[in-house]
């Protein structure tokens, strides 16, 4: 019984430093994926903000996605689907996303999770939510 509740206590005790630690993890892979979106060129055709309004957006058909509306993704809106798309490009039915085959899995998951963060940190000025983004 009492090896019992010491490890109920030393459980207790350490779970919350569990809990910090996937806190500063998860921020630095939003960081290191915001990184990686930048360096990689993604905000040419996506925007900044990845609300599909980047310097080139106007010069594309299709139009390049706007990531806050989960909708909007022909192959999944998940950070798995993403990576995957990130894999493998998307030049079908005249889209013209390059295939980003030089970055590791890792990397293309994180700028896939970080993707994912746009969605939900500008939910208030969604295109859901009908609010201009001008």
């Amino acid at each position: 019984m009492r090896v019992r509740m010491l490890t109920v206590l030393l459980a207790l005790a350490v779970l919350p430093a569990c809990g910090r630690q996937t806190q500063a993890t998860d921020a630095e892979d939003l960081l290191t994926g915001a990184r990686l979106y930048a360096a990689n060129g993604c905000g040419t055709c996506h925007g900044r903000e990845g609300r599909g309004d980047g310097p080139l957006a106007s010069t594309l058909s299709p139009p390049a996605r706007d990531f806050r509306d989960p909708n909007a993704f022909k192959n999944g809106s998940d950070p798995a689907s993403i990576a995957t798309t990130l894999a493998t490009g998307l030049t079908r039915d005249g889209g013209q996303m390059q295939s980003y085959f030089h970055l590791s899995d890792r990397e293309r998951y994180l700028i896939a999770r970080y993707v994912v963060s746009l969605r939900t940190s500008s939910a208030s000025s969604s295109p859901a939510s009908g609010a201009s983004h001008d």
